[in-house]
């Protein structure tokens, strides 16, 4: 049975490679897989397509439109963008992790998935970013316009867009897309409809919703509900990351 693990940044998936449509994206993914090779190839706009190619491991960088095919299991880390996208993985540690995926078999956790990797949350540079940040993680649904988390921020609206490209790699309305679909993920655990995620998230519709996830996972969230993947929202270290930011970083935030 496939299965979801939502943490409150990060997340992973385990199961069926899935017949995906090209997608663009979000969070920075590490695609393992299980058994046989699968089939990647990547969109550059000065490029268009680049040929295919076969391998067991690879990271996709964020905001990348990619197509990838697989006959066999599959394993997809999301990294958090905060706290993940400093932390760069040769190709001995990436194959490193992908022998102890499969070692773990059905024990396989959001944790140990990422630990795998070596990867361990590191604290934001910007205390400042990072209090919008966990507020976003709290109200998903809020902060429609940038100059809200740009008040709370303390910063100008274009001052604010830059030192958020700038700590998470991201534009900012990108990022609340990618806490949302957390969002969605812990409703429909809880028991909610893709309608009442919907509207938990703020997204107009259900229609709206599926629309926008299959852009940024390549399936819409009714098709991959109906293979019966069960959903797991499991902890991680966000919050304590971004409330116990370094003492460097307290000042150079009060000195601006």
């Amino acid at each position: 049975m496939p299965r979801i693990w939502a943490g409150s940044a990060r997340a992973l998936y385990v199961g069926a490679g899935l017949d995906l449509s090209p997608h663009l994206n979000v969070a920075t993914t590490i695609a393992v897989s299980l058994r046989q090779p699968f089939e990647l190839r990547t969109w550059a706009k000065s490029e268009a397509w680049s040929p295919w190619r076969s391998d067991v491991v690879s990271v996709i960088p964020s905001e990348t439109l990619h197509h990838l095919k697989s006959r066999g299991p599959m394993a997809f880390l999301y990294l958090d963008p905060l706290t993940d996208r400093r932390r760069s993985l040769s190709r001995a540690e990436l194959l490193r992790g992908r022998e102890q995926l499969q070692l773990a078999g059905p024990r396989i956790s959001l944790d140990n998935a990422f630990i795998a990797f070596g990867l361990r949350p590191q604290r934001p540079k910007d205390a400042r970013i990072a209090r919008v940040v966990r507020e976003i993680e709290h109200r998903p649904e809020a902060f429609a316009r940038l100059q809200d988390a740009a008040a709370l921020a303390c910063l100008s609206p274009s001052r604010f867009r830059a030192r958020f490209d700038a700590e998470l790699g991201l534009p900012f309305r990108r990022y609340r897309l990618w806490r949302r679909m957390a969002a969605v993920m812990r409703k429909v655990a809880a028991g909610g409809s893709l309608t009442e995620a919907a509207h938990a998230a703020g997204f107009s519709s259900s229609a709206h919703l599926s629309s926008t996830f299959k852009r940024m996972f390549g399936l819409t969230a009714s098709n991959l509900l109906a293979l019966g993947v069960a959903i797991e929202v499991a902890d991680d270290d966000l919050t304590f990351a971004c409330d116990h930011p370094s003492q460097t970083v307290l000042e150079d935030a009060h000195a601006a």
